[in-house]
C-alpha cells in the first residue's frame, strides 16, 4: 500500500470539505409540484324540483415550489413558495414555508426550528395536501384551524424522552400567533400588542411486528383568537396512525384524530356580540369538538383505495355542526411522481334554521418535478 503524507491527506480532507460543503449550499434539492381539480356539486342548483349538478370547474389548486438543502452537517434549510387557486390570473405568489432545522450538535440532544413552518399539531397539519391520499380536507381542519392550517411564525425545540423501547418525542412551539386569527378572516386592525401562540405535542411510536406499527399522539395549542377583546383559546387534539405494510406493494393505514375547542368569546366568527334576553353583552364560555377517521389501502403499488368520516361542530357554536362521508381512489402510474385522484363526498351541514346537504365529485391531478414528491409510499 503507498503511503500519503500527513500534508496530503489534510489536504483531501479541506478539498472534500470544500466538496461537501459546495454541494450543500450551491446545489439544493429544487422541486415543483402543480395541483390541479375538475369539481362539480349539486348544492347550488335545482331542476324541476331535482338536483341537478353543476358544469364541472376546472381550477388549479395550487402549485408549489420546494428548495431544500443542508446548510452544513448540522442543520438544513427548507422554503416552499405557494401559486393558489383557483383563478390562475389572479393567483399571486406566497411564502408557505421558510425554516432551518438544527438536527444535532445541541445540548441535550436537542432538534431546534425557526422561521414559518407548519406546527406540530396532531398528524394531518405536517402533511402538505398534496401528500395526503384525499382530496378535500376533514371538515374539523376546515372549521377550527382553516385551510392552510397551523402554519406561523415561530421558534420549536424538540427532543427525545427516555422510554426505552418506545420512541417518545416532545416537543414545544412559541408562535406568532396569528394561523387561528386568519383563518377566521377576521382582519386585526386593532394595534394591539402581538397575539403570540404556545403550543406543544408528546407522540409515541410503537412496533408492533415485523409488519405494522402504530403512533398516537397528545398536542395542544392555545392563543388568542378574537384580537380586540384579548379573548383566548385552547386547543386539544389526539391523534394515532396504524401502518401495516406486508410488503413493498401494499400496505394499509388508518388515522384519526379528534379536536376539543375551549373558549371565551365577546362576539362570534362574524364580530357580532353575544347579547342576552335584555340586549347586554354577555359572554360566552364555548366548548366544541370535531373529529375525523379514515382508511387507505394500497394495492399492486400504483393503486389505492380509501374512506373517509368527518363530524365537526362550529368553534363558535354547538348547534352549527356538520358531517361528511368520502370515498376516494387513487392511481399513480409512475411510482410517487404523478398522481390521480377521484373523491367522492356527501356532506351535511345543519344550524337551529335549516339543513342542507350536497354531493360532490372531485378529480385531482398532480405530479412532481424534483425529489419533493407528490405522494409518499
Amino acid at each position: 500500500m503507498r503511503h500519503v503524507p500527513s500534508s496530503a491527506c489534510l489536504w483531501i480532507l479541506v478539498l472534500a470539505g470544500a466538496t461537501t460543503a459546495a454541494q450543500t449550499t450551491l446545489n439544493p434539492d429544487i422541486s415543483v409540484i402543480p395541483r390541479f381539480l375538475i369539481v362539480t356539486d349539486d348544492g347550488g342548483r335545482l331542476a324541476e324540483g331535482k338536483r341537478e349538478f353543476s358544469q364541472p370547474d376546472f381550477q388549479l389548486q395550487e402549485l408549489e415550489f420546494g428548495v431544500q438543502a443542508y446548510l452544513n452537517p448540522y442543520a438544513r434549510a427548507d422554503v416552499f413558495l405557494s401559486l393558489k387557486g383557483p383563478d390562475i390570473e389572479a393567483a399571486s405568489l406566497g411564502l408557505e414555508e421558510a425554516f432551518v432545522t438544527v438536527l444535532r450538535g445541541l445540548p441535550l440532544d436537542l432538534n431546534l426550528r425557526a422561521g414559518k413552518y407548519r406546527v406540530e399539531f396532531g398528524k394531518l397539519n405536517m402533511v402538505h395536501p398534496h401528500a395526503q391520499p384525499f382530496v378535500t380536507q376533514p371538515l374539523v381542519q376546515e372549521r377550527f384551524i382553516g385551510t392552510e392550517g397551523l402554519n406561523d411564525l415561530g421558534i420549536s425545540a424538540s427532543l427525545l424522552l427516555p422510554t426505552g423501547d418506545v420512541y417518545t418525542r416532545f416537543t414545544a412551539d412559541l408562535l406568532r400567533g396569528r394561523s387561528v386569527v386568519e383563518a377566521a378572516g377576521i382582519e386585526d386592525t386593532s394595534g394591539a400588542k402581538p397575539l403570540y401562540a404556545v403550543s406543544g405535542r408528546l407522540s409515541s411510536f410503537f412496533s408492533l411486528g415485523d409488519f405494522s406499527d402504530l403512533e398516537t399522539g397528545l398536542s395542544w395549542y392555545t392563543g388568542i383568537h378574537d384580537p380586540y377583546h384579548r379573548d383566548r383559546f385552547w386547543y386539544w387534539n389526539i391523534d394515532f396512525k396504524y401502518k401495516y405494510r406486508p410488503s413493498a406493494y401494499t400496505s394499509l393505514v388508518l388515522q384519526g384524530e379528534a379536536l376539543l375547542n375551549v373558549r371565551q368569546a365577546m362576539q362570534d366568527r362574524d364580530l357580532s356580540p353575544f347579547l342576552d334576553a335584555s340586549g347586554r353583552p354577555d359572554p360566552q364560555d364555548l366548548t366544541t369538538s370535531g373529529l375525523y377517521v379514515y382508511a387507505d389501502y394500497q394495492f399492486v403499488k400504483i393503486f389505492s383505495i380509501g374512506s373517509r368520516y368527518d363530524w365537526s361542530e362550529d368553534p363558535y357554536s354547538v348547534e352549527n355542526r356538520a358531517w361528511a362521508l368520502s370515498a376516494f381512489f387513487g392511481f399513480y402510474p409512475v411510482e410517487e411522481t404523478i398522481c390521480v385522484r377521484l373523491q367522492y363526498q356527501y356532506t351535511q351541514t345543519s344550524t337551529p334554521t335549516q339543513s342542507r346537504s350536497v354531493n360532490s365529485i372531485g378529480l385531482q391531478f398532480l405530479f412532481s418535478l424534483g425529489p419533493h414528491k407528490a405522494h409518499p409510499f
